[in-house]
């Protein structure tokens, strides 16, 4: 049997933010059941979450961006994703809700970003995938992933602990489970992604390339030098207005069934 309870970390720099997001989400904290842990003023992501695997009660831990909401069947997708693992007996190292691999350029699992829309390829099962992205992960304490608290900033801790996972011979997988990451669009991406860049290319220069969410990170640099050039016509051109996030994030998940059948899912 699968755990009923869980973890869940998250860090946070607004507090307007995190009450208008995750903590909108149905079942969160599950009756009081779950055990919430808030990070603030870490340098990294990876420092922030490595403090929270400490102090976790539970084994599944769920590392969840501030400005993500789960909707109400959210957590009874993960428990069917835990399930199906459990019955297979695959040694699993990092789960998600969108996931990026090989010849999969739309990435697998479906989810709404504002700015984007839904995106994502929907999945029957739990499918493998290379890496994550960061807007939700989920691990074993038991299996003893920790981030690397080397990564510096808020950027591609996803990938990188997914790299490690699959260096211990686990496999990580997208789940079906849609979400709403209500953020604010980035259209130039800050300087502290291409740090976080060079840190993953040069830490794993030997299982290149590497497919992300963001780009795919190669030795050839041709996703990061394409980014850099579309971001350098962004700056003199401004061709493309960047979305904001909503005020409910809600308004995207109406009408939800564990299915995504709901007119905006």
């Amino acid at each position: 049997m699968t755990d009923d309870v869980f973890t869940i970390a998250v860090c946070v720099n607004n507090d307007e933010v995190l009450q208008r997001n995750l903590l909108l989400s149905p079942g969160l904290l599950n009756g009081g059941r779950n055990q919430l842990i808030v990070r603030r003023h870490f340098a990294s992501a990876s420092l922030a979450y490595n403090s929270a695997i400490d102090e976790a009660e539970n084994d599944i831990i769920i590392f969840v961006h501030q400005d993500v909401y789960l909707p109400e069947t959210w957590f009874g997708d993960l428990k069917r994703c835990l399930a199906f693992l459990e019955t297979s007996g695959t040694r699993w190292g990092v789960l998600g809700c969108y996931g990026s691999k090989r010849g999969v350029p739309s990435g697998l699992g479906h989810v709404y970003t504002v700015g984007v829309g839904r995106h994502g390829q929907k999945i029957v099962q739990p499918e493998p995938v290379e890496t994550l992205d960061e807007i939700v992960l989920v691990i074993r304490k038991s299996s003893g992933l920790r981030f690397d608290p080397e990564l510096p900033h808020f950027h591609l801790y996803g990938p990188d602990i997914c790299m490690t996972a699959k260096s211990r011979g686990l496999v990580n997988f997208a789940f079906q489970a849609f979400c709403v990451h209500n953020t604010n669009q980035l259209l130039i991406l800050p300087k502290e992604f291409y740090t976080c860049y060079r840190y993953v290319r040069q830490k794993w220069s030997e299982c290149l390339p590497i497919y992300t969410s963001c780009m795919k990170i190669s030795f050839l640099n041709e996703d990061f030098y394409h980014r850099r050039f579309y971001e350098a016509r962004q700056l003199v051109f401004g061709t493309s207005p960047a979305a904001t996030r909503v005020k409910d994030p809600r308004v995207f998940s109406s009408g939800c069934n564990g299915n995504d059948e709901g007119e905006m899912c």
